[in-house]
């Protein structure tokens, strides 16, 4: 059974203001732990929506944990839904600061558990929160499909991805794709966009007639996956990896390399029949067609196994069970 909550729209300072919604369950303890929730790239809000794809990832987490008796805060990016600043001018070492600020938000609230202070992390919000946690260390770590690679490596997974499924596509489409979609043409592109990102100082530049967020990239290019990994070896706190089996955005064999560490207070799992989106599905892995995977899961809840498979571990890690 879980506990009722309540949601509050809030205002979290920083460099710029972010807007942001707190979920706080209707307990009568005086402390209770809080999860901050970073979502992944790209223009989508504190829920998890963007245009034409309302999945509601983050709201989901958000109702869950709090039904668990954990308050939640999940926050709009830099120029994003109510939140302040240019989102294309937004870069790495800005989003972690905007993760430290809602972690101080957490920690002035009479309410909250100051030593039960989490950071939950999906996609590109497993590398922020890794990083964050190394300037400002939190209780624990959840990282969700795509923990322990850099950016450049998950970018390089998706579009060899594109390559692998074009190579079984059969009949005249698949002729056609493998003529004008090759793994050498590919790769170039990719190298490409690298080396002018990497080679530029400015914030955005224009690429295709589109604005892109150069500083956001090129400070990811100054990671590795070592980096990445050195940074959960160092960390103190307990940390929960999950990856799906059927993600084709994040590899679920990345894990191998988390497991390599060895380290104690790391836990690994991987999920049968979740996707990028942590939902259930069964179906084919695609990358051509995620998008219209995407959309037949609107409406769906978030993977079984997932909620799961972070209750047993904040009641492993954390002692008593906040919840019933």
């Amino acid at each position: 059974m879980l506990y009722k909550f309540s949601e509050k729209e809030v205002v979290v300072k920083g460099e710029y203001d972010l807007s942001a919604t707190l979920t706080i369950p209707e307990l009568n303890s005086q402390k209770l732990p809080a999860v901050v929730i970073i979502g992944g790239t790209g223009k989508g809000d504190r829920d998890g929506n963007m245009k034409n794809f309302n999945m509601n990832i983050y709201r989901q987490l958000a109702e869950y944990l709090s039904g668990l008796g954990l308050i939640t805060i999940r926050y709009d990016k830099r120029g994003i839904g109510k939140s302040k600043g240019d989102f294309n001018k937004t870069g790495v070492h800005d989003l972690v600061k905007d993760i430290i600020s809602n972690i101080n938000y957490l920690e002035n609230l009479s309410n909250v558990d100051k030593d039960k202070i989490l950071l939950l992390g999906h996609s590109e919000g497993c590398i922020l929160a890794s990083i964050a946690n190394t300037t400002h260390p939190v209780s624990g770590l959840i990282l969700v499909s795509g923990a322990g690679i850099c950016l450049k490596t998950a970018m390089q997974f998706q579009n060899l991805g594109i390559i692998e499924e074009i190579k079984k596509m059969k009949g005249l489409k698949g002729k056609l794709l493998s003529y004008l979609v090759t793994e050498k043409k590919v790769v170039l592109k990719q190298k490409k966009l690298f080396d002018l990102v990497s080679a530029s100082n400015e914030d955005v530049l224009r690429i295709q007639f589109q604005k892109f967020p150069a500083k956001w990239l090129r400070e990811h290019l100054s990671y590795t996956d070592d980096d990445v990994l050195d940074m959960l070896n160092k960390a103190t706190c307990p940390i929960l990896v999950i990856a799906g089996d059927k993600d084709v955005q994040a590899d679920s064999e990345d894990l191998e390399m988390i497991k390599a560490l060895q380290k104690q207070t790391i836990s690994c799992r991987t999920i049968e029949n979740m996707d990028h989106v942590l939902r259930e599905y069964s179906g084919e892995k695609t990358v051509i067609n995620v998008k219209k995977q995407y959309k037949h899961e609107l409406n769906k809840p978030l993977h079984d196994k997932l909620k799961e498979e972070i209750k047993h571990w904040y009641g492993d890690n954390f002692g008593e069970l906040v919840f019933k």
